[in-house]
């Protein structure tokens, strides 16, 4: 499959858009099913994260069906298992908040940037719809 678009479910709180600063979208293979808190040990090559979308001021806003989308600057070719989606940010002006759910494990997590040495880890998930051909 080509990934051409992330979208994630928006949650009827907070505001209906947010200024991104230094906003990044990457993409890569997981090194395993389960994240861990050692960041850099979730990855399958720590050197394989691919940069799909990029600005300088990027602002998330709901599209008016409840999703917040990113159309990719560089489709991703995906072949199949446990894909890594990395998105980060220097700074934000504003709140907003996505739908998420619970499936078994750690799936999720938060870290300050990919060589943090630790992280925080979640079972909640946010809500993610790939798009792609």
């Amino acid at each position: 499959m080509t990934i051409t678009e992330i979208s994630f479910e928006r949650a009827p709180m907070g505001a209906p858009s947010v200024l991104m600063h230094g906003f990044k979208i990457a993409l890569t293979e997981a090194g395993g099913e389960e994240l861990g808190r050692d960041f850099a040990k979730n990855l399958a090559d720590e050197s394989s994260f691919l940069v799909v979308y990029s600005g300088s001021r990027v602002v998330a806003a709901d599209n008016g069906e409840g999703r917040i989308s990113f159309t990719l600057d560089s489709p991703y070719e995906y072949s199949g298992g446990d894909l890594l989606i990395d998105m980060s940010y220097s700074s934000i002006e504003g709140s907003m908040y996505v739908w998420s759910w619970n499936p078994d494990g750690f799936r999720f997590l938060t870290a300050n940037g990919v060589n943090s040495s630790q992280g925080m880890v979640s079972p909640l998930v946010p809500v993610v719809v790939i798009t792609g051909e």
